[in-house]
């Protein structure tokens, strides 16, 4: 099982915090989580290039772009989704950049571990990214090498996404030699599933259209199972996750044909 460190832990209460008093000065922080004011300015640092809080003179905000939601009978914060497991994430992440070759054509899904990707990506040669996160695709416009194709459509503040019937045909008109898939939930008989009913036509959009389709998860997703199925493990070729994996998950993939890899 994936533990959360001291930092994460201090990262969410900083959020739940800032909840309840919307504003509040370093010192305060620091006072309140009793640590050093410059633990506290590291930690905001962490939290402001996650895009979840704000910096003005000396004190912090969330930002408010982004804010929790009901999915079914689940309460979903992206804010703390951007900052749990982030290690684990990271290693994720890398491993899956180190996959794009020169002039591949790149689905890439919502998700925060999806998203974790792009401080990785190569700078040294062409290639393309279709993708329908907002924040994504900014980032995405950093890198001069990168071609971004953006679908467009109604907006879902609630994961920073943009989608319509009209985006999914588009994506529909392409072929990616691989995709990068986000889920949250993996379960051995209910298949695999997303929180929001909006992310399924997008996603089995770019599984239809992918040669390689990849999931990107941390390993507190295996035996979840969340509202919306979108994929069946016929659906996949690889799944890239930290060593937290259990050892019956191993098993199971092995035996489901997916190449499992551990990072």
């Amino acid at each position: 099982m994936v533990k959360r460190n001291s930092k994460e832990n201090r990262l969410l209460q900083i959020v739940d915090i800032l909840k309840k008093s919307n504003k509040m000065t370093t010192r305060e922080l620091a006072d309140t989580l009793q640590v050093s004011i410059m633990t506290i300015r590291r930690d905001l640092e962490v939290l402001r290039k996650n895009h979840i809080v704000e910096r003005k003179y000396g004190s912090a905000t969330l930002e408010s772009n982004l804010s929790e939601y009901k999915a079914g009978d689940e309460l979903y914060d992206l804010r703390r989704a951007l900052i749990t497991h982030v290690k684990e994430k990271e290693r994720i992440a890398s491993y899956a950049a180190t996959l794009i070759e020169p002039n591949d054509f790149i689905f890439m899904d919502n998700g925060t571990t999806v998203a974790r990707i792009i401080p990785f990506l190569p700078r040294n040669f062409p290639f393309t990214v279709l993708t329908y996160n907002s924040t994504i695709m900014f980032e995405l416009l950093k890198y001069p090498n990168i071609k971004v194709i953006f679908p467009g459509g109604y907006y879902y503040p609630e994961d920073q996404m943009f989608i319509s019937p009209q985006a999914v045909d588009f994506i529909r008109c392409h072929r990616a030699s691989k995709a990068f898939i986000s889920v949250s939930g993996i379960h051995p008989s209910l298949g695999i599933t997303c929180i929001n009913a909006h992310s399924v036509q997008p996603k089995q959009a770019i599984i239809d259209s992918s040669v390689q389709r990849i999931i990107l998860t941390d390993s507190t997703k295996f035996g979840a199972v969340k509202d919306n199925h979108f994929a069946n493990f016929k659906d996949v070729h690889m799944i890239i996750t930290d060593d937290g994996i259990p050892e019956e998950w191993v098993a199971f993939l092995k035996k489901e044909k997916i190449k499992l890899i551990t990072v």
